[in-house]
């Protein structure tokens, strides 16, 4: 992407996959004590770089999933949902258009999505 070749955040095509094992977390337990909600698929696009930033977009369907944090700061373009902390134990996070957050390296997180697709713009250190 270059400056001459804006794209529309909110209709760049991303293609879903299913979240690794270690990431599975019940959304919602049913009376029967099953989990009523389906896992969780994400997708990424990286879209470029900037003074040694990268910057992206990455979305999560309904449902949750664990995650172990890299450093970066995100906007949510659509969807609502909230980040629960495990470590460190912090205030859940209530996520929806406009919200603007810094997350840590390290942090353990449950992200929970209630309105889908929730997307966002990150920017993070480049990985190389």
């Amino acid at each position: 992407m270059s400056a001459m070749e804006p794209i529309s955040t909110h209709d760049y095509s991303l293609d879903h996959g299913p979240i690794e094992d270690w990431q599975r977390a019940d959304a919602t337990a049913s009376a029967t004590g099953r989990n009523t909600a389906p896992d969780a698929t994400t997708a990424f696009a990286e879209l470029g770089t900037i003074a040694g930033a990268e910057y992206g977009l990455w979305e999560m369907g309904a449902g949750a999933m664990r995650d172990v944090e890299g450093e970066e700061v995100f906007l949510v373009i659509s969807g609502t949902g909230r980040i629960e902390f495990d470590e460190p134990a912090l205030a859940p996070v209530e996520l929806g258009p406009g919200s603007l957050v810094r997350l840590e390296d390290g942090m353990k997180t449950r992200w929970c999505v209630d309105e889908a697709p929730l997307r966002k713009l990150f920017i993070a250190p480049s990985e190389g």
